[in-house]
């Protein structure tokens, strides 16, 4: 039986908003930045209703993936899915940044204090959000989606994507990007640059039809196969301590 999921984009070219359209209801990945729900509302609404959304998968906890997670959540009766290691910081609030993560462009270091002082209305999951901790944890498989949650650590800790197994396509996140911010596929700031590149080996292994990322165009899994070996060699640029 195909499921024939849909992926929509109702966002733009620097940050995407995928919404999947499946036999159950819909997902949307991510929200945007604070103060964009109201916007995001109009443009939703040219393709469902806002309680069609069924949950909202988040891929991490930036300010430009949680921005309105809050209203989005509250005004959809959506049921939240995140890795657990977003949960704390979607509390904060704000964009965390541990000790060690540097960017991978002079150009990203200078955006590092727009983030570091950016900051969202916190998000207190309810007693029907899905948290992950592993990859076992499989809730749309179990549900009878094709759908497979992958981790993907490297640009956040709490880094995770959805690979539509029917079609082999796959959002990833930050996990890659192909928008000018983000040089050879790179996310433009890394948490843990090894984990990155295990990341990109794990995507490559699964041999996707496609890639979605949240920032820039869709590309084919080539890409990263062609700038894989930069990571091996990468020099980070790190923000001056305050």
């Amino acid at each position: 039986m195909s499921h024939s999921i849909k992926i929509h984009n109702i966002g733009n070219y620097m940050l995407r908003n995928y919404l999947l359209e499946t036999t159950q209801g819909w997902i949307a990945l991510d929200s945007g930045y604070a103060g964009g729900f109201e916007a995001y509302k109009k443009r939703l609404a040219k393709l469902t209703p806002l309680d069609q959304l069924k949950f909202v998968f988040l891929t991490h906890s930036h300010n430009d993936h949680a921005g309105f997670l809050a209203e989005l959540l509250a005004e959809s009766g959506a049921r939240l899915v995140a890795h657990e290691n977003s949960i704390p910081r979607l509390a904060s609030g704000v964009n965390v940044m541990p000790d060690g993560t540097g960017f991978t462009s002079r150009m990203g270091v200078a955006m590092h204090g727009m983030m570091k002082h950016s900051s969202y209305p916190p998000v207190m999951p309810d007693e029907n959000a899905i948290i992950l901790k592993s990859e076992t944890d499989q809730p749309f498989l179990v549900a009878g989606l094709p759908i497979r949650i992958v981790f993907l650590p490297g640009h956040t800790a709490d880094s995770i994507g959805l690979f539509l197994e029917e079609t082999r396509e796959l959002l990833c996140g930050d996990a890659a990007g192909n928008a000018i911010i983000a040089p050879a596929r790179q996310a433009v700031l890394m948490e843990d640059a090894r984990a990155f590149a295990e990341s990109w080996d794990k995507i490559i292994a699964l041999n996707p039809s496609r890639i979605y990322p949240s920032h820039g165009n869709p590309f084919p899994v080539g890409d990263l196969m062609k700038f894989r070996s930069r990571l091996d060699h990468l020099t980070l640029f790190y923000p001056k301590k305050d």
